[in-house]
Order: C-alpha cells, then structure tokens, then sequence
C-alpha cells in the first residue's frame, strides 16, 4: 500500500518527469511546411533550399515544399512569411535581400526584417560572378571599369530587383571604384541572367546556380568572382582584389527564419535539423560543387546576428540612394 508520505516524497519529481516528456515531444506534426523561397527557381539561393528540404523533412517527419516567392529584390517572399501564421509550417529561406531589400527596395514592404521574424538557422554563403555575354568587348573587369568611366551611367546591368544581392553587388563596386552603371531590375535573377545571355544588358553579378552551367557551356563569361578567393570551378578568374578593386568582396548567406510569434520548441527543432544538415557530408560537397561556403549559425547565434545585419544593409541602402 502506498502511503500519504510516499505520494508526497513522489511529487517534487513530478515537474521533472513531464519536462522531460515535453522534450521529448515533436512540436512539428501534422500538415507539411511551406518553404517559401524568396528567390527565382534555379539560382543558388534556390539550389540551397531545395538541398536543404529532403533530409529537413525526414528529420522532422512532415512533407517540406518549396514555395518560390521571387519579385521585389525579395521583399516578397519575406514580407509572405511575415504575415503568416506562426505554427511553424510557414517558413522563410533567403539570404542579405532579406534585410537589404527592405531598406533599399520596394517602398511597399511593410515587414519589419527584425522584429517580425525569429532567425531559425544560417547554412552557408555564396559569393557573387559577374558575368558578360561571350561576345561582349569587355573581356576582364578592367574593361568594364574604363567603359563605365568613360561613359558613366550609360553601361546597363540586371539584377534580380533593387536591393538584390546582386543589385548591391554592382553598387558596392561603384563606389569603391568610383564609377556608376545603369541599372536595369527584374522580377527575379533569371530574367536578369537570360537578358544578360541575349545582350539585352551589359552584364550582371549572380551567383554560381544561376551562372556556372552557362559559364561551361560558353554562354556567359566570368569577368571576376566577388569572394577573397578565386572559385575552385572557376581557377582562372580572379577575384575582385585580384582585379584592382581593394576591398571588393560580396557574399550572401543563407538560412531560415520563421515569423517572430512561432514556438521557441519549434524554432530550436527546426534548426537542430538544419544544423544537423549542415554538418553532413553531403552538404559540404554540395556547397563545395556551387562554389560555396558552409556557414553555420544556430538558432541563439544567428536570432543575435539580427540587429547587426540590418544595420549592416541600412548603411549599404545609403549607397543606393546615392547612387
């Protein structure tokens, strides 16, 4: 017979004993997860997503679907996730445009890049090439430059829509080189790349997904790479610095947020899978095969790296609204 007293004994580990149930428990269940993807479909922002959502959705045994939401330098698939519900199964995949279209992109974006999202997980980075059609004059980024001195704001190039990485791209290289171009935005980084196959603009600063196959088939030439090293898919293209730009190197981040009301028991478990990606093998080849960088941030680390982003791309709006 069990007594009062043994009841009593048993009740201070009553706390502990559920706490330990709630650990266990899977606070992702039910319905799939909608990664929405703030990038066009075929660019590296959009490569990592889609390599990314197979084994995430094994790790937390629910369907993950990429959900491509390009447009607006890729406010639009930030400000989508802002106004979803905070259960968990919407979720954001981006990088910097995340921060910098909202300041120097559409006016209309109402989210708050901070305040409005709770950052999941930081996976990897990517390093921009700037690019040019096979039988465009300017065959290294020497030429670019003189051309664009000699005619400023006459030499036209696309990007994926203003405040896209790679509108910033062009724009951090102005001003450090003190030229100006004209810059021409798309919906999307596919448009800018297909324009800039066809001659329709000058060049553009994209990532290796939505270039490197177009490299190797002779379509596109790479004038420089924007990281502190040379790609080793690309040895004989130099970097920006290499090129006689002090200073020059641009690189995006990816990772995930999820609006700022979603569980922290889903934030963690959702980013304990993503780290547990990252750390693979498989990752790390594929990063290595897109000319990027594995890049790894957790959920505590890369919820405080958010205020110094954004201020971050606030300065760099400045150079927009000067340019």
């Amino acid at each position: 017979m069990i007594s009062r007293r043994h009841i009593l004994q048993a009740l201070p580990a009553l706390p502990m004993v559920l706490g330990s149930s709630a650990a266990r428990a899977q606070p992702i269940a039910g319905k799939p997860i909608r990664l929405i993807v703030a990038a066009s479909a075929g660019t590296t922002v959009d490569a990592a997503a889609r390599f990314v959502a197979e084994p995430l959705s094994k790790a937390l045994g629910v369907p993950v679907v990429v959900d491509n939401r390009a447009g607006a330098g890729g406010a639009i698939g930030s400000e989508a996730v802002a106004k979803s519900p905070a259960d968990g199964h919407t979720l954001l995949f981006t990088g910097v445009t995340h921060f910098s279209a909202r300041y120097s992109g559409e006016a209309s974006a109402t989210y708050d890049p901070v305040k409005d999202f709770k950052g999941i997980a930081r996976v990897c980075s990517a390093a921009l090439a700037v690019v040019v059609p096979t039988d465009s004059p300017y065959k290294t980024l020497a030429d670019l430059l003189a051309a664009m001195k000699a005619r400023p704001g006459e030499i036209d190039y696309g990007s994926g829509g203003v405040g896209s990485t790679s509108h910033l791209c062009t724009v951090i290289m102005n001003d450090l080189t003190g030229t100006r171009a004209k810059h021409i935005p798309y919906k999307g980084n596919t448009q800018a790349v297909t324009d800039t196959v066809a001659g329709v603009v000058a060049f553009t600063s994209q990532g290796s997904g939505g270039v490197m196959p177009l490299i190797k088939a002779g379509r596109l030439r790479a004038l420089a790479v924007t990281s502190r090293e040379r790609w080793e898919a690309l040895p004989d293209v130099p970097t920006g610095i290499e090129s006689g730009i002090p200073g020059f190197e641009v690189a995006s981040w990816m990772g995930a947020f999820a609006p700022a009301g979603t569980p922290d028991a889903m934030v963690t478990q959702i980013s304990d899978g993503m780290a547990k990606i990252a750390r693979s093998p498989e990752f790390k080849a594929f990063c290595d095969k897109q000319s990027m960088y594995v890049e790894l941030l957790e959920h505590r680390e890369f919820q405080a790296s958010m205020a110094k982003e954004d201020a971050r791309w606030r300065r760099v709006a400045d150079l927009v609204k000067r340019s």
